[in-house]
C-alpha cells in the first residue's frame, strides 16, 4: 500500500507518542515485550508494582487485599486526570444526559454496526472453536506447537478489541482534533501485527498437523480479508 503524506506524518508522530506511552501502541502481551519498552510502560510498571508490594508484605502475587490497595491508589491518580479532562472540555461527569455523552453513545452504536467488526467477530468465534478442539482441552501439545497455539489464542481475542478502538477514531471521531485518527492508525497497526503473527502461527500448525489444514485455511482466509480491508481504510487517509 502506498502511504499518503498525511499517513506518513501520522506514522512519524505516532513514533513520538510511542516513546511517551508505549502501552497505547502494543499488543498487551507484557511477557513477550522487550525490556526497553517494559521500563517505559505505565501498564507494565503498574502490574510490577502490585507484584513487588505483595512480595514486600510476604503475600502471594495477586493477593486480593494488596492488589485492591494498589489499584485504588492508581485509580485515584487516573481519576484526577479524568476530572481535569472533563473540566477542560466542559463535560459534566455527574450528568448522564450531558449532550457530549449522547454524542459518544451514538458514536459507539455507529462503530458497533461496522461490517468489518462483524467479520472480526466471526474470526473470534471460529478461532475460539478451533482452539477449544485443538488446544484448550488437550493434555499435551505435540510437535512443539504450544507457542503457535498460544499466539493464536492471544490475538484472536485482542483483535476485536483493538479494531473497535481503531474504528472509533477512524469514523467521525468523537474527540475533536487529529488525536483520534492518530490513535486509530496506531490501533490498526496493532491489528495488522496480530493478523501477521496469527497467520504465521496458523501456517506452522497446518504444516505440522495436516489434519487441521481445512479449518486453518478458513481462518487464514478471514484474517487476510480483514488485513486487506484495514489496508484499504488506511489508504483513504
Amino acid at each position: 500500500m502506498k502511504k499518503s503524506k498525511r499517513l506518513q506524518e501520522i506514522f512519524r508522530k505516532n513514533m513520538e507518542f510511542e516513546r511517551q506511552s508505549p502501552y497505547n501502541f502494543c499488543d498487551q502481551w507484557c511477557e513477550r515485550c522487550v525490556y526497553e519498552k517494559q521500563i517505559r510502560c505505565k501498564v507494565y510498571l503498574d502490574e510490577l508494582e502490585q507484584k513487588m508490594v505483595c512480595i514486600a508484605h510476604d503475600r502471594e502475587p495477586g493477593d486480593p487485599e494488596i492488589t485492591e490497595a494498589v489499584l485504588r491508589k492508581q485509580l485515584e491518580d487516573a481519576g484526577e486526570k479524568l476530572e481535569q479532562f472533563a473540566e477542560e472540555n466542559e463535560i459534566d461527569l455527574d450528568n448522564i444526559d450531558d449532550p457530549e455523552f449522547e454524542k459518544i453513545r451514538e458514536h459507539i452504536k455507529f462503530v458497533e454496526n461496522n461490517p468489518l467488526l462483524a467479520t472480526v467477530e466471526q474470526y473470534r468465534k471460529k478461532g475460539q472453536s478451533f482452539l477449544k478442539n485443538t488446544f484448550y482441552n488437550q493434555q499435551e501439545i505435540k510437535g512443539g506447537l504450544t507457542d503457535d497455539f498460544e499466539t493464536v489464542a492471544w490475538y484472536h481475542t485482542l483483535l476485536p478489541v483493538k479494531l473497535q478502538r481503531a474504528l472509533a477514531g477512524f469514523h467521525e471521531p468523537a474527540a475533536e482534533g487529529d488525536i483520534s485518527i492518530y490513535d486509530a492508525v496506531a490501533q490498526f497497526e496493532i491489528c495488522k501485527k496480530a493478523i501477521n503473527r496469527s497467520v504465521s502461527a496458523l501456517q506452522n500448525i497446518a504444516k505440522k498437523d495436516k489434519s487441521l489444514h481445512n479449518r486453518i485455511m478458513q481462518l487464514l482466509a478471514i484474517l487476510r480479508n480483514i488485513f486487506s480491508r484495514i489496508d484499504l481504510m488506511e489508504s483513504e487517509i
